[in-house]
């Protein structure tokens, strides 16, 4: 039986509520049932659990943080299984698998609606010349053979990657975003930091070629 956990690693009460909402309004459309936990919440009965999504977050994973144990013990319960994991998640999990820090401030941090290079990929099938939505100021770097780099653009090598051929994949883009989700984390994001204006950047010429994005999670729950 599938059964997909999602890991929500927002801390806004607000940003909780939305996001939920969000990737429930993703995930109805599928055949695959669905929990979504908060990060700090307990969870029971993880065998019960064939899929696992592991969200963004406003936490840096380049600092360690209390719920990082709590992140590589649920990770290690699903490296015979099937992770998706986003922003944060994508690099949390690079972590945990590597077993050491490769994670790292960004140079050319990223906020708004990005053109990315897909490499050949099951999770990226259906998907043609995509816009996806970005917002990281950290990056994942130097990551040893275990790993294919399948994502990238001109301010980040690895927007995406596969681990050791297996179901287990980290995209550094948000494809779970619609356009009026991130039209309002974009000025959410710019009135708590306007310094971040410097880095937005908009690549979307069609709001609805965004509908393609959600094709990944298709790909991975079918995986």
């Amino acid at each position: 039986m599938r059964k997909l956990l999602i890991l929500n690693c927002t801390f806004a009460k607000s940003g909780i509520e939305r996001l939920n909402k969000l990737l429930i309004s993703i995930f109805e459309k599928y055949d695959i049932d669905l929990e979504i936990y908060h990060l700090t919440d307990t969870i029971e009965d993880l065998y019960e659990f064939s899929h696992l999504i592991i969200s963004g977050s406003a936490l840096f994973a380049t600092q360690e943080n209390e719920n990082d144990k709590k992140l590589y013990d649920v990770i290690q319960q699903f490296t015979n299984k099937r992770i998706l994991s986003i922003c944060y998640g994508h690099q949390i999990l690079a972590k945990a698998l590597m077993k050491k820090n490769v994670c790292r401030k960004s140079s050319t941090p990223e906020l708004g609606w990005r053109k990315v290079e897909l490499a050949t990929n099951s999770l990226f099938e259906g998907i043609s010349n995509p816009v996806f939505y970005e917002s990281h100021l950290e990056e994942v770097f130097d990551l040893n053979d275990d790993f294919t780099i399948i994502a990238s653009n001109s301010n980040c090598d690895i927007q995406g990657y596969q681990y050791k051929d297996l179901p287990i994949w980290g995209v550094q883009f948000h494809p779970e975003v619609t356009f009026e989700f991130g039209k309002q984390s974009i000025k959410n994001k710019l009135a708590n930091n306007e310094s971040m204006r410097k880095f937005f950047n908009n690549e979307l010429n069609n709001p609805e070629y965004i509908e393609q994005n959600f094709k990944i999670f298709e790909n991975f729950i079918k995986s």
